[in-house]
């Protein structure tokens, strides 16, 4: 009984590594709420997004709605989620008739059942936020661009004045040499 133990090296063959957001149905209970989700989902996209119901009440209405105008889909709903006994905002799948563990017993016959749906951002939603992403860049650089107009006017060249303004306060600020 003095050996070590050790386990053989062949039973784990791969390890997959992912991170993933739980979110719970009253996480989402106004629209800046969904926005702030959207945005999370778009800047994450390799991430998985879980959104816990209780199975009486069903899916979050403004998720629903979300999903009604194409904002984003559910792609998968499993049932038969309970909530971690020892931590908050956690949830087990417990499916089996014959539980393993007592805790697991205990929980299934005290606390409530969750629905667990997967969230996916729409392609079209993504592709719109990104182009807006990029318009809004495109708008920054745009304030630096020169107050000069070299379009055919009747003096050959034109000053956009507001640029002109914007463009001496930028000058005056940073120092004449930037």
């Amino acid at each position: 009984m003095d050996d070590e133990l050790s386990f053989p090296d062949h039973l784990i063959t791969e390890v997959k590594r992912s991170m993933f957001h739980d979110i719970e149905c009253t996480d989402i209970g106004s629209e800046e709420d969904l926005h702030n989700l959207v945005r999370m989902m778009f800047e994450f996209s390799e991430r998985d997004f879980f959104l816990y119901c209780p199975a009486s009440s069903g899916v979050n209405q403004m998720v629903l709605a979300a999903e009604v105008h194409g904002v984003l889909s559910i792609v998968r709903t499993e049932k038969c989620y309970y909530p971690h006994p020892n931590s908050k905002h956690d949830y087990v799948k417990i499916d089996r008739k014959e539980p393993l563990w007592d805790w697991e017993k205990e929980v299934r016959e005290t606390a409530p059942e969750f629905l667990r749906c997967t969230l996916k951002l729409t392609d079209r939603w993504r592709r719109k936020l990104a182009l807006k992403e990029a318009l809004s860049e495109q708008e920054a650089n745009k304030d630096e661009e020169s107050p000069l107009i070299l379009k055919p006017t009747m003096f050959g060249f034109g000053i956009d004045l507001q640029k002109a303004l914007k463009w001496l306060k930028s000058r005056k600020k940073n120092g004449p040499n930037k």
